[in-house]
């Protein structure tokens, strides 16, 4: 009995020390795991198998096919000196000089994160529809994103211990460009993009700095504007581009908002812009540099593609605007005797602007300075042709010095402009080399038909006081023929006057 129980005494230590023994292992196994995959991972990451295994996540992921130059591997610093991206979408990307850091403590996490990425050099263009690539790729969503132990010669229970989620703590640009076939592109700029997790379909960005390129061009430009980006901010997404806001400067002296969309697989974009403080004299040629000043101002909508020229529509005003050397304004301030006719200030000077092509279009066109004269009406410019129909009010005093103006000229109505004033039609045709008008000749009209209706005393006492302004002195001071012509037959006097008029008005716009 005694020697039994010694027996058994004897051998429980052994099974005891042996259960204990296991259980250690196994926890000092289950410690060191996370350890062992680290290590093994660690070397893994330096192999070239590594460097093709991420050639076919990142292709499998972008639709598209990857190249990697060779990784180099400082601690837990890796760099590469160029990287290539084409997608079957239409899309090449060439990275030059790619930084990034691997933070293990999220390894120990179960994610894979990147920390401290940046780029010195990123060229993202836009190929043309016979360039792009027609190898077909599988989509992402339809196939599983390779693993980054497939294919290696790790353990397959390590494997379990692999990371399978990703997370990037954000990308810098160093040097940006976009290109486009189109004449829409952007250089220069430098970029962020916020925080990425896996799993999340868009991503935000901020591109500060550089310069935009943009197919307007205006008449007194030789090449298409381009304007300064101070900064935007925007959301990427496979479908679309939303460009949140975007300020922008021209010339260092206008300043512009934008806001916007870019749809590749619509092959269509949109622009919302605010302008403000555009001086004119960028924007005008160099013969109306010197009779037009102020600046301009409005809301725009730009709507193109990528083969098409873009239409512009919105409203347009012109802000602290002044006309001034302009012959019709001096002719005006001869017929009337009003001097504020040769500085013309614009207290309001609007227009609804569409443009497409050479086709250019002002609705609802408002010039108005105070107190003196009022124009509003619609003017289509299509090349180089002008055809505008307007409606002209002017004071009853600036009338004053025109004979028959008032009587044969102004007699038209306007029940929606500025009251107390006299309204006539007014036409604008010809080129904008040449733009002809139909108010002179109705003004000389009008005045011979005041000449031909007065009396004999009031013509011999103030024909040369009114009429020189018009014909000049020489003719005002020898209204006799024109009586004499009247009295022989009055449509011929009539049509003697105002061709003598005519001749020496000289018409709108320096005709």
């Amino acid at each position: 009995m005694s020697t039994r129980t010694r027996r058994r005494s004897s051998h429980s230590p052994r099974w005891l020390f042996a259960i204990i023994g296991v259980v250690v292992v196994g926890l000092l196994v289950l410690l060191l795991m996370p350890m062992l995959v680290m290590n093994w991972v660690r070397g893994y990451l330096q192999e070239e198998a590594f460097r093709n295994q991420l050639q076919q996540i990142f292709g499998t992921q972008l639709q598209g096919e990857v190249e990697l130059s060779p990784l180099r591997w400082t601690g837990d610093e890796v760099t590469a000196a160029e990287a290539a991206v084409q997608t079957t979408n239409g899309w090449k990307a060439q990275l030059d000089g790619l930084h990034l850091t691997l933070d293990w403590n999220a390894f120990r996490q179960s994610k894979w994160r990147t920390v401290g990425t940046s780029v010195d050099h990123l060229t993202l263009e836009r190929l043309p529809g016979e360039a792009v690539l027609t190898t077909p790729t599988p989509a992402a969503s339809a196939v599983a994103a390779p693993s980054i132990a497939q294919g290696s010669s790790m353990p397959e229970w390590l494997r379990s211990y692999l990371p399978t989620r990703a997370e990037v703590d954000g990308v810098k640009v160093a040097r940006l460009n976009l290109l486009h076939p189109g004449p829409w592109n952007v250089r220069d700029a430098k970029l962020r993009l916020a925080p990425w997790q896996q799993g999340e379909t868009s991503l935000q960005a901020v591109a500060e700095g550089g310069l935009v390129e943009t197919p307007l061009r205006l008449p007194a430009q030789t090449v298409p504007i381009k304007l300064n980006l101070d900064r935007a901010s925007m959301r990427l997404s496979r479908e679309d581009l939303h460009l949140k806001e975007a300020r922008l400067t021209w010339l260092d002296a206008g300043e512009v908002t934008a806001q916007g969309h870019f749809q590749p697989h619509e092959k269509r974009w949109e622009l919302t812009t605010q302008v403000v403080g555009i001086p004119l004299r960028e924007c005008l040629t160099e013969d109306w540099k010197i009779r037009l000043s102020g600046f301009l101002a409005g809301d725009f909508k730009i709507v193109g593609s990528p083969n098409a020229l873009p239409v512009i529509t919105g409203k347009a005003e012109l802000k602290e605007a002044v006309l001034t050397a302009l012959p019709v304004l001096d002719q005006l301030a001869a017929y009337t005797r009003v001097e504020r006719f040769k500085r013309l200030i614009l207290d309001i000077a609007t227009a609804e602007v569409k443009i497409s092509g050479t086709r250019r279009q002002f609705e609802r066109v408002v010039l108005q300075s105070n107190g003196l004269m009022h124009l509003e009406g619609t003017l289509v410019i299509e090349g180089d042709q002008v055809d505008g129909t307007f409606l002209l009010g002017v004071t009853p005093e600036t009338l004053k010095w025109l004979p028959g103006a008032s009587q044969h000229v102004f007699t038209a109505t306007n029940p929606k402009g500025p009251v107390g004033m006299s309204w006539t039609p007014l036409r604008i045709t010809g080129t904008m080399q040449a733009p002809r008008e139909d108010l002179s000749a109705r003004l000389a009209a009008a005045a011979g038909q005041a000449l031909l209706n007065a009396p004999g005393e009031i013509v011999g006492q103030g024909s040369q006081l009114l009429l020189s302004p018009l014909v000049g002195q020489e003719a005002g001071a020898l209204p006799g023929q024109v009586i004499k012509g009247a009295t022989e037959t009055g449509g011929k006097a009539l049509e003697t006057g105002v061709k003598a008029l005519e001749g020496i008005s000289g018409g709108l716009f320096g005709r």
